[in-house]
């Protein structure tokens, strides 16, 4: 389906809106996070922990699943498609990545929230109410948007065998696929981060 001018503008738009939401609502929680883990009294620590909650769950994971949505919804409405081009797919993928990490996150912060409303707290506790992870994943999402926003603007030539296929069967001409060498580099990039999301996550389970 071939979105109308009007209607691609719209969902254009809400795209735009909700990823520029998302990348400020993340950089307003990493200092959030820094302060609670530098910070030594209870009722700050609780405090920073409502305030996060309110951003995480109100901000962040709303304009999260709209930028995703949105982005899903634009290429498959447009000439651009989805799996044609690898600057899209690779978009899409840090997207997902970004997505799948803050619902893991928001998992860790609903426990840490259950932990802080105690009034007291042990050393087991305090571990994870101190945790890094409070710090990493924030951190880590607004890299993986702020690569996908780059991805946006510039658009790097580099269609997948898919999309090279199609383009050939318009022009019917017999010019070879060739793979870009930015391609490969992003390439190895995601699955370098695949398998280390993969190692942290078995970690947390032998753990």
């Amino acid at each position: 389906m071939t979105l109308s001018p009007t209607l691609r503008k719209l969902v254009l738009t809400i795209h735009v809106i909700t990823t520029m939401g998302w990348l400020g609502s993340a950089a307003a929680y990493i200092p959030v996070a820094a302060y609670l883990l530098n910070n030594q009294d209870a009722d700050m620590i609780r405090s920073a922990f409502q305030i996060m909650t309110l951003i995480a769950n109100y901000i962040v994971v709303p304009v999260a699943f709209a930028s995703l949505l949105s982005g899903i919804t634009i290429s498959l409405g447009t000439g651009w498609g989805l799996f044609r081009h690898y600057w899209i797919l690779f978009k899409l993928v840090f997207t997902v990545i970004a997505v799948f990490m803050l619902i893991a996150y928001i998992l860790e912060l609903s426990h840490a929230v259950s932990i802080a409303s105690q009034s007291t707290w042990s050393s087991a506790d305090i571990t994870i109410l101190k945790d890094s992870i409070h710090i990493v994943h924030p951190s880590g999402g607004l890299l993986i948007v702020l690569v996908a926003t780059v991805l946006s603007v510039y658009k790097p030539k580099g269609m997948t065998k898919y999309g090279w296929r199609k383009q050939q069967e318009i022009k019917s001409s017999g010019e070879p696929y060739k793979t870009a060498l930015w391609i490969k580099i992003v390439g190895s990039a995601v699955i370098g981060m695949l398998l280390l999301i993969l190692g942290l996550m078995i970690t947390n389970i032998e753990i």
